[in-house]
């Protein structure tokens, strides 16, 4: 008997211990919702601050920081201006000339929860992301596998262009991120007087220029572990 007094403890104690290293070991499922880089957009108009779901959109997010990182978007304008609608640059400079972009990127389907009605019964999927006022998106032509460089930015919910998260098959846009600072500016920008220039149509009558966009803040690499 003196015995088995004499074990429970230790037997205690290895279960604490194990359910410490379990617990330790086990690893957080990034939040695809979380703003993983912030963007610092410099216009003829004023400043814009701009956050990224890195963890939701990574390859849409890789392949815009890429651009950003190498300067690309440096000197551009924006060259669609639809009131009430979007904002629209990354492409041509002030004399509408398209910039050779990289080869387009695949179509990134937002992140998507199930549904679930009283019941418990899953009756479908919703985004997490979607066409909020004031989101960030990658523009695109018909095919949907056609985005490059060219960027949008939301003036009001257009919930029309979003993705249909209850099929498979690719479709919608590519919402990746979100305007953190500079509303202002950016409505500013979608209530400048606009006209048709070398057929393009909603050109803002005076240029609005992309100064400059730099990463301000992305995640740092992680350790490796000794």
């Amino acid at each position: 008997m003196k015995n088995c007094f004499k074990i429970v403890p230790v037997f205690l104690f290895c279960m604490v211990l194990f359910m410490a290293v379990s617990c330790g070991n086990s690893e957080k499922k990034p939040d695809p919702l979380e703003i993983t880089h912030k963007i610092l957009l410099e216009t003829s108009e004023g400043n814009i601050t701009l956050g990224l779901y890195g963890n939701g959109m990574p390859g849409t997010v890789a392949n815009f920081v890429g651009y950003v990182e190498r300067g690309f978007y440096n000197g551009l304008i924006f060259h669609r201006v639809v009131k009430g609608f979007v904002i629209q640059g990354g492409g041509l400079d002030e004399n509408l000339n398209e910039k050779e972009p990289n080869p387009p990127i695949k179509l990134e389907m937002p992140p998507s929860a199930e549904v679930k009605d009283e019941n418990g019964k899953v009756t479908g999927r919703k985004l997490l992301i979607s066409h909020d006022k004031y989101t960030l998106a990658m523009a695109r032509r018909r095919d949907p596998d056609s985005a490059a460089s060219q960027f949008y930015i939301t003036l009001e919910a257009t919930h029309n262009l979003d993705p249909n998260p209850n099929t498979a098959q690719p479709n919608g846009y590519a919402p990746f991120g979100k305007v953190l600072e500079g509303f202002e500016v950016v409505d500013k920008i979608g209530a400048k007087p606009v006209t048709t220039k070398n057929m393009y149509q909603g050109v803002p009558v005076e240029n609005v220029k992309i100064i400059k966009m730099s990463v301000i803040a992305k995640p740092q690499p992680k350790e490796e572990k000794k």
